[in-house]
C-alpha cells in the first residue's frame, strides 16, 4: 500500500494503482491489501512506475481494443491516420463513440478493408462516407422504411435503441450499425448488419474492430462476408485503401 494509492507487481514489473483508479472508493469492496489479486489494465506506460486501473470500464476498453492490433498486423495502414477533434463529433452525435472505433479513424483514417468493407469516418469530403452525415440520413431512411411496413430489427422493439453506421459495402449497399442502448457502454455495443436492398439483418455481439478483423481473416460468421474469395481480388485481401487515395484516383 501507499498513502496515494495501491503499488502493483504484474508479471515481474512494478507498477501503481492511483486511488483515484481503485474500485474500492466506488464500492463496497474492501480497501486493498498486500498479496491481493487484481484484474488491471494499463492506462499510461509513460510513467515511472507504470500507471494501472482497475476500473471495469478501463478494462472493457483495453478489451475492446484488443483487437486492433492485430488487424493493423494483418493489414497494415499505408499511411497516417487522422487527427479527430472527437469531443464535437460527440457532441453532435449525442454519443460516446467506441474506444477501438476511434483508434481505427486515428491509425487508418476512413477508407476500404478487403476491397470491399468502407469504414466511415468523420469530417469526410463525401458525405456518403462520413459518420455523422450518414447518421442522420440513415435514421431518416430507416425511419420510412418502418412506416412504410418493413419490419423492425427485434432490438429495436423496445424503441430506446439506436442504430449508429460505422461500414460501409458500396457494391451491396449494406451498411453495418452499432446498436446502441443507453444502459450499455460503447465497448458493449452489439454490431448489426442489413443487407442494404432487402429486409435481412444479422447481429453479431463483438467490437467493430473485432468485426472487420474477422472479415479480413477470413474467419467471421457473417453471411454476407463468409464467400469473400469469391468476390474479392487475393491482392486487396490484406490490403487498406485510404479515402484520400479513392477520392484522388
Amino acid at each position: 500500500m501507499a498513502s496515494v494509492g495501491v503499488t502493483v507487481r504484474a508479471d515481474g514489473h512494478g507498477g501503481f494503482i492511483d486511488r483515484l483508479k481503485h474500485p474500492s472508493w466506488w464500492s463496497d469492496t474492501p480497501r486493498a491489501e498486500v498479496g491481493d489479486r487484481l484484474r488491471a489494465v494499463v492506462v499510461d506506460a509513460a510513467r515511472t512506475p507504470p500507471r494501472f486501473s482497475a476500473l471495469p470500464c478501463d478494462i472493457r476498453i483495453a478489451r475492446s481494443l484488443r483487437h486492433t492490433e492485430p488487424l493493423v498486423r494483418l493489414c497494415p495502414p499505408p499511411g497516417g491516420g487522422r487527427v479527430v477533434n472527437w469531443s464535437a463529433v460527440e457532441g453532435t452525435l449525442g454519443i460516446v463513440l467506441p474506444a477501438d472505433y476511434k483508434r481505427l479513424v486515428e491509425v487508418y483514417g476512413g477508407g476500404v478493408f478487403a476491397g470491399i468493407l468502407r469504414l466511415l469516418e468523420p469530417d469526410c469530403p463525401d458525405a456518403m462516407y462520413d459518420l455523422v452525415a450518414q447518421t442522420a440520413e440513415r435514421e431518416e431512411i430507416l425511419a420510412e422504411l418502418w412506416e412504410a411496413g418493413e419490419d423492425k430489427p427485434s432490438e429495436l422493439q423496445d424503441g430506446r435503441a439506436r442504430l449508429v453506421p460505422w461500414g460501409y459495402d458500396e457494391g451491396t449497399g449494406l451498411f453495418l450499425y452499432w446498436l446502441v442502448r443507453p444502459e450499455a457502454e460503447p465497448e458493449e455495443w452489439t454490431v448489426v448488419l442489413n443487407e442494404g436492398r432487402g429486409p435481412l439483418w444479422e447481429a453479431h455481439p463483438m467490437s467493430c474492430s473485432q468485426f472487420l478483423l474477422e472479415v479480413v481473416a477470413g474467419t467471421t460468421s457473417s453471411f454476407y462476408f463468409t464467400d469473400l474469395d469469391d468476390v474479392v481480388d487475393p491482392e486487396d485481401r490484406n490490403r487498406f485503401e485510404p479515402n484520400s487515395q479513392i477520392f484522388n484516383r
